[in-house]
């Protein structure tokens, strides 16, 4: 590779100017470089944070054509939801106890089953949710104990619901938005398996 200028062309000094000149320009360019990798690594690390299951997502939208059961009707007030996990954003996404509560709540009003006071009261402990570690294809499975008693405390009906749901690639190309969705879709199915549960009991 012959250099820009040659001692014998050109006086050293203007040599040396245009050396100098070209080693700023290649600096320059390299700040540039690294800044731009410095804000695109920033916008992965934001996007790439876990969040947790939103609430609104996981509500069934087709329980209110699912039979009822007239014992219930405008009869059930949920009381406790346990075993819910709140989200960290530097891990995994989780469903909390409280997303789960009141999309459960919404989805027995949707159905013509909630009643802010009862008489029943349903309680449900979120046993397992089950997730991968990594994976295209992401499945989780929720696992859910519901307890439905009346008002001396007596259990009307107990039922384990394990639900499963899967969020593909093509849905997300992040994998910790994949794993909410899968979160979620798992939440609302295990939902609506309750209460076409009910509807049977």
């Amino acid at each position: 590779i012959l250099s820009k200028c040659s001692a014998r062309l050109v006086p050293y000094t203007l040599c040396a100017k245009v050396n100098a000149a070209d080693r700023r320009t290649g600096n320059l360019v390299m700040k540039v470089i690294l800044y731009r990798f410095a804000a695109l690594l920033m916008l992965v690390a934001v996007a790439a944070c876990a969040s947790p299951a939103k609430q609104e997502s996981m509500i069934p939208t087709a329980v209110a054509g699912i039979g009822k059961n007239a014992k219930f009707a405008n009869a059930l007030a949920v009381r406790n939801v346990i075993g819910g996990k709140k989200t960290n954003p530097l891990w995994v996404s989780n469903i909390s106890s409280e997303a789960f509560k009141a999309s459960l709540t919404k989805a027995l009003q949707t159905s013509g089953y909630q009643s802010a006071a009862g008489p029943f009261q349903v309680d449900a402990k979120l046993i397992e949710v089950k997730q991968p570690l990594i994976g295209i294809d992401m499945t989780v499975t929720t696992v859910v104990e519901y307890t439905v008693t009346d008002g001396t405390g007596t259990s009307v009906f107990k039922k384990t619901i394990r639900a499963p749901y899967t969020a593909k690639f093509s849905d997300s190309l992040l994998g910790v938005e994949r794993l909410r969705l899968a979160n979620e879709g798992a939440g609302r199915e295990n939902i609506r398996l309750f209460i076409e549960a009910l509807g049977s009991a």
